[in-house]
């Protein structure tokens, strides 16, 4: 599936991510430096031997982040606190738990894609038959925790898969249309529309949403 990469459509915000590093001329692994958000959000990181968290101040926010912890789990703890920053407000302590694992699931994904940008990894992907090999090549090439290099191509082949399925589905849809004349909406059920050749309905179908 990660052959496909070449023709992946990144999500929103995978998109926001890659065009800020274009506009920072960050092209390669070896480039990326989370400390570009901070700086452009006016965000202060400190290392200290302390959990990491946010902190948001009068006048700047603050992320300290636990310099006990290995360098390559300190960039991901980095990613994940910044996500917060850039696309949250206000504290979780009050919010109900639903809503504060969905921040934490945003935060998440604000990690992975930061870290290992999909329009990066495609030109790293090696031939193997290996899945392990192939997710610590990448993770050294990223300088990322293997855990997080095997959940981003899991949620890369889920994407690729998804994207497959639309456009196998349009190719379809598109097969229909030739071959009908026109269609009529049922006359009880506004969901659904008839297809009609010839002066003959041939089929039935969901009304695509507009």
């Amino acid at each position: 599936m990660l052959q496909l990469l070449d023709h992946y459509r990144p999500t929103p915000l995978e998109s926001a991510i890659d065009q800020f590093y274009q506009r920072k001329k960050i092209f390669h692994p070896s480039d990326i430096d989370l400390a570009f958000f901070a700086e452009d959000a006016n965000i202060r990181i400190l290392y200290q031997p302390l959990s990491s968290i946010t902190y948001q101040l009068t006048t700047f926010d603050a992320i300290i982040i636990d310099r006990r912890l290995p360098f390559r789990q300190q960039k991901v703890e980095l990613a994940h606190e910044l996500g917060h920053v850039l696309m949250h407000v206000g504290r979780q302590d009050f919010m109900e738990d639903d809503f504060r694992a969905m921040q934490e699931w945003q935060a998440d994904r604000f990690a992975l894609y930061a870290l290992v940008p999909a329009f990066m990894i495609k030109n790293y992907i090696i031939p193997t038959n290996s899945r392990l090999r192939l997710i610590t090549h990448l993770s050294d090439i990223f300088e990322v925790p293997e855990t997080l290099m095997e959940e981003r191509l899991r949620l890369l082949e889920e994407r690729l898969r998804s994207l497959v399925a639309e456009q196998q589905m349009a190719y379809q849809m598109n097969e229909v249309r030739s071959t009908y004349d026109y269609s009529y909406r049922h006359p009880t059920n506004p969901t659904l529309e008839y297809l009609v050749k010839d002066g003959v309905v041939i089929g039935r179908r969901r009304r695509s949403e507009t």
